[in-house]
């Protein structure tokens, strides 16, 4: 039948909620039989599934921040031990410039371990911590290659031996000075990145061994080597799953080495690929493809037209494709993907599978069923499914300018509802967020708009519009269903300029005032962007709250603000002009703007800030000084909910 109108009075097909059984029985279909619950326990973002070939109910707790795992009962008929899987952050890929060199190596994807016996100690708090990519940007004086390597991710708790994912390598430099970094031999599961000069290789991965506790297995692999003479091509970041290739010729660069499939998160039906390795960056249109599947969970290289390297995804530990090497400075855009923890365990078993629907992360709050998408996929219906399904979708957010630059704009946040009755599959689209503009008073300065988040034909969420730069203005979202736009710097010639205009969904970009001044703020679902105060770049407008049906607290969707957490679709901040401090990114997770290192009135690493990932934030405006480039925006977010 497909999607019906809201007047329609069709009777809804009851089903057995297997999550939290509060259901009531179908039709022609008594509820099937399901076994005594397993743990008690919190944490992460919860999501139940059942494995169709044995029965199996299982929980999955997914972190994709720092948290606490802790049961509060034993399993019962069932084992108190859980399967794991820990995926650390993936390396950055390489970013510096040589002139008349060719690309930079590709980030390895990040460390990961897989288990399947962890004991759990009812009442004793398990500390899970998710490691960050690799900064996507230029090493800064006096501190090197580790700037560009992902971040640890590990589960610990008293009496128990820690489990510990080491993060993936950096890419190596165009310049021939620096090999990837991989972690040091006997660490979990880490993975080299490559150098793309001298025939050099990554360092090696970390070696299996140390891990070896509750059942666990490391997977780690080394990058692919580079080559000298020109056109320099450079060799793919490591993978969990496979080496970085090598440059097969003198003019194409290599992949990155292939992830690692699991089920643990979403279930048999919804394996996700991690660690992939970012591909290498070329001079030329020949680069390195991401490895990790389709999409990649690692970042294809630069090239050609398009000269950023493409982060790795988040919460997946992907590494992140270098830049095309004739690109001056560093770039907010090729950074690692951030890693992820879960914890999974049996809670029920029955005779026969049964579920309402399936797609995404799903889990249950306040007597609904949620299902979180944060990459794209499918939501599909079962027979019988006869609902009015709550849904969220957010663009895209645009990226930042470059030196300081305007603030990205916020992706559209549309919310609504819609009938649908069985079959009635949605194909569901997540955006991608806009790349940061390059260099300062180019045509490449600008920020670009986020892509566009859709719901099959229900809805479709457009792309915030991409902060200003010295020779770009701002850019506007488009309508109908446009979000926010970017924030202003000048326009050519020195002239003040107003911000892009805004969608139906969202606010417009601050205008720029007199030089000197800093960028102006991206706009935000709940703010226009703000002008800049002096120097100081403008802060980016806030952004919205969820509505209450997906404010679970025990999930992990959205940023905090005023109200507590489950706030997206902020706008990022200008970047400020000269030595001035950081002007801050919308609540929501809109990315701070840029600013020079060190700055006596704000010491810190002065790249501007990427938006945060499945909030359609806008990212932030780069910096005065290097490195100028602007931060990515965040990528979108669908959610779908209907009773229990």
């Amino acid at each position: 039948m497909g999607i019906r109108s809201q007047n329609n009075t069709n009777p809804l097909a009851a089903y057995l909620d297997v999550f939290s059984s509060t259901g009531t029985d179908a039709t022609g279909a008594p509820p099937p039989p399901v076994s005594p619950t397993g743990l008690t326990a919190s944490g992460g973002v919860i999501s139940e599934y059942t494995d169709p070939v044995p029965g199996a109910v299982y929980r999955a707790h997914i972190f994709t921040s720092t948290g606490t795992f802790q049961a509060s009962a034993d399993g019962g008929a069932f084992p108190s031990n859980v399967e794991y899987l820990i995926v650390a952050g993936g390396g950055g890929g390489g970013n510096s410039r040589s002139p008349g060199h060719g690309g930079n190596g590709g980030g390895g994807g990040g460390g990961l371990v897989e288990g399947n016996a962890l004991p759990i100690t009812v009442g004793t708090p398990y500390t899970i911590t998710v490691g960050a990519g690799g900064h996507g940007a230029a090493e800064n004086p006096g501190n090197p290659a580790p700037i560009r390597q992902g971040n640890t991710s590990s589960i610990s708790a008293p009496g128990h031996t820690t489990l510990t994912a080491k993060g993936g390598g950096g890419g190596g430099l165009d310049s021939g000075n620096t090999v990837g970094k991989g972690p040091t031999v006997g660490s979990a599961g880490g993975v080299a990145g490559s150098d793309s000069d001298n025939n050099s290789t990554g360092s090696p991965a970390g070696q299996p061994g140390t891990n070896s506790a509750y059942g666990a297995t490391d997977y780690g692999n080394a990058g692919g080597t580079g080559s000298e003479p020109a056109p320099y091509a450079a060799g793919g970041g490591g993978g969990a799953g496979g080496a970085g290739s090598p440059n097969p010729s003198s003019s194409v660069s290599g992949n990155g080495g292939s992830g690692f499939s699991n089920v643990y998160a979403y279930g048999p039906a919804n394996p996700v690929t991690y660690a992939g390795g970012g591909g290498g960056g070329n001079a030329g249109p020949g680069a390195g493809g991401g490895g990790g599947g389709t999409p990649g969970s690692g970042g294809t290289g630069g090239g050609g037209p398009n000269p950023l390297g493409v982060g790795g995804l988040v919460a997946t530990g992907g590494g992140g494709g270098g830049i095309r090497g004739t690109e001056a400075q560093p770039s907010g855009n090729a950074a690692g993907g951030s890693g992820m923890v879960v914890l999974r365990y049996q809670i029920g078993q029955l005779t026969s599978p049964y579920a309402k629907a399936s797609g995404g992360v799903v889990s249950t709050y306040n007597n609904k069923v949620i299902h979180t998408f944060y990459q794209s996929g499918t939501f599909t219906t079962n027979a019988g499914f006869d609902e009015t399904i709550e849904w969220v979708a957010v663009g895209g957010g645009g990226g930042g300018g470059a030196q300081w630059g305007g603030g990205g704009g916020a992706g559209a946040l549309i919310t609504g509802s819609t009938a649908i009755s069985h079959p009635a599959p949605q194909t569901i689209t997540i955006a991608a967020g806009g790349a940061g503009g390059i260099r300062g008073n180019s045509p490449e300065d600008d920020g670009k708009g986020g892509g566009n988040t859709s719901i099959g034909s229900i809805i479709t969420a457009k792309g915030g519009g991409g902060g200003g730069g010295e020779a770009q203005p701002a850019s506007g979202s488009s309508d109908p269903g446009g979000g926010s736009g970017g924030g202003s710097q000048r326009a050519p010639g020195g002239a003040p300029t107003a911000g892009g205009t805004s969608g139906t969904y969202g606010n417009p970009g601050g205008q720029y005032t007199p030089n000197p001044a800093g960028g102006s703020g991206g706009g935000g679902f709940g703010q226009a962007g703000q002008s800049p105060t002096g120097n100081v770049g403008g802060v980016g407008g806030y952004g919205g709250r969820l509505p209450s049906t997906f404010l679970d607290p025990n999930g992990s969707v959205g940023q905090p603000g005023p109200a507590g957490p489950g706030y997206v679709a902020a706008g990022g901040a200008g970047g400020s002009y000269g030595n001035n401090a950081p002007a801050a990114g919308g609540y929501g997770g809109g990315g701070r703007g840029g600013s020079p290192p060190g700055s006596a009135t704000a010491p810190h690493d002065g790249i501007a800030v990427p938006g945060s990932g499945s909030t359609g934030s806008g990212g932030g405006g780069g910096s005065f000084s290097s490195p100028f480039v602007g931060g990515e925006g965040g990528s979108g977010l669908v959610l779908i909910a209907y009773p229990t």
